[in-house]
C-alpha cells in the first residue's frame, strides 16, 4: 500500500560467520593478554605485603610498563614505601637494568592546603584513619628486601626528602620508566622538573596520584604547560581508568634528523 513505511532489514540476516566470529589473530591477541595479566597478578601476590597499591592498579601498571619494555634505560620510582611496585617492575623488566628508588623512608612531608587541598590536610591530620599507615613511613630494609626478592642485582635506595635528593641527581643512563608516587604538589613538581629531562624519547612517566590528590594534578598540569613546545606537546593519557601517564615526545630536531637519514 502506498505510504506504508518499509520495514528495515535485520542486519543479522545479511551477516556471515566471519562477521560474527573474531579473526584468529584477534582471538590470539586476547588470549595472550589474558595470559600476561595472569602473570602480572602472580607478581602482585608475590609483593602485596610490600605495596599499598591494590591488585587491579598494580596489574595495570605492569601491563603499561610491558608496553614500553623495548625502551632501553634505567627505572626510577619516587615514593616507594616498602618497594613492592619497584620490585614488580624489576621482575617484569629484568635484572639487567638499573633501578633507583627514592623515598624519605620517614613518611610524607606536610601537605599544604593552598597547593594540595583540604582533603590532603584532612587525611594527614587523621592519624587514626584506616589508610594512614604511620604517614606512609617504611624502612629502607623493607624496600631492599623486596628488591632482593625480585632478583634485581643493580638497585639503589636514595634516602631523603625529594627536594634534597632529586635536584642535581644524574642517573647512570637515560630513564626508560619514571614512576612518581609523591602525592603532594611540591614532591611531584621537584621530581618532574629534575628527572623529566633525563627521560628517554618515547620513555614513559607514570603518575600514581594524578586522580587522587589536587596537588599532584596541579603540579603535572603546570609542568606540562611549561615544557610544551609547538612541535612537541607531552599529552597526559589514561590507562584502564586507573593509571595516568605520558610518553615523552621525540624532540623535533631529532625527528627531523632521523627522517633525513
Amino acid at each position: 500500500m502506498l505510504g506504508k513505511p518499509r520495514r528495515g532489514r535485520i542486519p543479522s540476516l545479511d551477516m556471515s560467520w566471519s562477521d560474527v566470529v573474531p579473526k584468529p589473530s584477534v582471538i590470539a591477541a586476547i588470549l595472550e593478554r589474558r595470559r600476561r595479566r595472569a602473570g602480572f597478578r602472580g607478581i602482585y601476590r608475590k609483593y602485596r605485603d610490600y605495596t599499598q597499591i591494590h591488585e587491579a592498579k598494580f596489574v595495570d601498571n605492569l601491563e603499561l610498563c610491558a608496553r614500553f619494555e623495548a625502551i632501553s634505560g634505567c627505572v626510577v620510582e619516587c615514593g616507594v614505601w616498602r618497594g613492592g611496585m619497584s620490585a614488580g617492575m624489576a621482575e617484569l623488566l629484568g635484572a639487567q637494568r638499573d633501578y633507583l628508588l627514592f623515598d624519605s623512608f620517614e613518611g610524607m612531608p606536610p601537605a599544604r592546603e593552598d597547593l594540595d587541598g583540604a582533603a590532603a590536610i584532612a587525611w594527614q591530620s587523621n592519624a587514626a584513619g584506616p589508610i594512614y599507615r604511620n604517614n606512609n613511613a617504611a624502612s629502607q630494609e623493607e624496600a631492599a628486601a623486596a628488591m632482593k626478592l625480585s632478583g634485581a642485582t643493580s638497585f639503589s635506595l636514595v634516602k631523603g626528602w625529594f627536594d634534597q635528593t632529586v635536584p642535581g641527581f644524574a642517573p647512570p643512563c637515560e630513564i626508560a620508566i619514571l614512576r612518581l608516587d609523591g602525592d603532594w604538589y611540591e614532591s611531584t613538581r621537584v621530581c618532574l622538573e629534575n628527572l623529566y629531562p633525563h627521560v628517554a624519547a618515547r620513555g614513559i612517566v607514570i603518575v600514581d596520584d594524578y586522580y587522587n590528590w589536587e596537588g599532584c594534578a596541579r603540579a603535572v598540569n603546570e609542568f606540562l604547560a611549561e615544557v610544551a613546545s609547538p612541535n612537541a606537546v607531552p599529552r597526559l593519557r589514561q590507562f584502564h581508568d586507573s593509571a595516568a601517564y605520558l610518553v615523552k615526545p621525540v624532540a623535533p630536531d631529532t625527528a627531523a634528523a632521523n627522517g633525513a637519514s
